[in-house]
């Protein structure tokens, strides 16, 4: 007679080698393991299933899913993507402990949520950057009362310094001027509510992002996710399709991607990328990690392949002076597809410029997500600085591994599901965040 496991994997091997590999749907699947684990093992001290468990019931296909395309282990899965640890706002461990502070900002995400509509995920994203924040600024300036402090005047000074030397690290440690200003002013968002509001005598961030020179000239308003969505949606051709992702996914520059050619591109499964030389890039050689978009990169490589005399340009030129469109006839191609999907910046019509600012902006809420994932690995191993986590415990090729993850995620959120269909990318994984299991 078969035993439980036997039956199990013959009767939901076939089920679940449909289940889609989208995050999103596999919450849902996580959710249901869930209710089935605390069914059957409701003394259970664990918050979430063994890989025995998941063995012995037929689910073992979840741990590949997460593995081979998500990066993931499934303690991460589990805690950071289901309800394993409570819901959202009970399992959220503030890096503070005054209660006063703590209170008011709870308040803030909350009135934000019902006055600005803000999605669940932005309240996380805003909630994240702020407890980073004040975090900081617990350790530079001895104590985390905000709120008291900002009803003491006698202590603006201290206070602001304090603030302004929290600005210094963040653009020390973050990715970028843009990852380092979110920080900055998602906080200093909550005190301006604080103080319009009559809860603090004095904004003890008051002018305090104009204390910093941001690198972002060349970084207009960025494109929204649905604008993005809308050009995709508009996108007739492969071509077309590529001017989405290598300016609002991959984030190259204007005369950057026409000018690609097919020797830059390594198409490796473990990482594809495209590499620039000195000359090819203004910041000199550097490498760009395709995460998306391989299914139209290779329709449109396959479609110039058949052209006669193609000289191997993503876009080459009609002109016989030229080797591939310049950057305004690249803008002007771009501007079209905006026109079409009614894109515009100010009453303009978009610019390849706005879509790589897109990409820095997700690249720096990708950011935001590994702080937060680090915070909840420390609290695993009894840490207490999720900063620590990241810098010390993973390692850089696993930070970017990671990075590329919660990057996917959110991408995935704003494209349809045929900006990946059939996109065969899959990078190893580290697989030592099984000890936790």
């Amino acid at each position: 007679m078969p035993n439980r496991s036997e039956e199990n994997d013959s009767d939901k091997t076939r089920e679940y080698q449909d289940w889609s590999h989208d995050l999103v749907a596999l919450q849902d699947i996580g959710e249901e393991l869930l209710a089935e684990w605390r069914d059957q093992e409701p003394q259970s001290h664990r918050d979430y299933p063994t890989v025995r468990w998941l063995t012995d019931n037929g689910y073992s296909h979840l741990r590949w899913v997460l593995r081979e395309k998500h990066e993931m282990g499934t303690p991460e899965f589990f805690i950071l993507l289901t309800s394993a640890g409570g819901s959202d706002e009970e399992r959220y461990d503030w890096s503070i402990e005054d209660v006063a502070t703590i209170e008011r900002a709870k308040a803030y995400l909350d009135d934000r949520v019902e006055c600005r509509d803000w999605a669940d995920s932005t309240k996380r994203t805003n909630r994240s950057r702020l407890d980073q924040v004040l975090r900081r600024f617990a350790e530079e300036y001895g104590d985390d009362g905000v709120v008291a402090l900002a009803n003491d005047p006698s202590v603006e000074p201290d206070v602001y310094h304090a603030f302004k030397e929290v600005g210094k690290t963040l653009r020390a440690e973050l990715i970028s001027d843009d990852s380092a200003h979110h920080h900055l002013r998602a906080a200093h968002r909550f005190l301006e509510w604080l103080d319009r509001s009559g809860r603090i005598a004095y904004d003890p961030m008051d002018g305090i992002e104009a204390e910093f020179r941001w690198d972002w000239s060349t970084e207009p308003t960025s494109l929204t996710g649905d604008q993005v969505r809308r050009l995709w949606l508009v996108a007739e051709t492969d071509a077309e399709r590529m001017l989405v992702i290598g300016y609002c996914v991959w984030g190259v520059r204007t005369k950057e991607l026409p000018a690609v050619h097919v020797d830059q591109i390594n198409l490796n499964e473990h990482d594809p990328k495209i590499k620039f030389g000195d000359r090819e890039r203004k910041n000199g050689q550097g490498e760009v990690s395709l995460i998306f978009g391989l299914e139209a990169l290779a329709g449109l490589l396959d479609e110039r392949a058949q052209q006669p005399n193609w000289n191997g340009y993503l876009y080459p030129s009609d002109s016989a002076h030229r080797e591939s469109l310049c950057a305004k006839q690249a803008r002007l191609r771009f501007k079209t597809l905006c026109r079409r999907a009614d894109v515009t910046i100010d009453g303009e019509l978009a610019t390849p410029k706005h879509g790589r600012s897109f990409y820095y902006n997700i690249l720096a809420d990708a950011e935001t997500d590994l702080l937060e994932a680090a915070g909840k690995l420390a609290e695993e191993q009894g840490a207490s600085d999720p900063v620590s986590v990241r810098e010390f415990y993973l390692t850089s090729e696993r930070r970017r591994r990671y990075r590329r993850v919660f990057f996917r995620h959110r991408v995935r959120q704003i494209l349809p599901d045929d900006a990946y269909a059939g996109d065969n990318t899959q990078t190893t994984i580290d697989s030592s965040l099984d000890e936790f299991n």
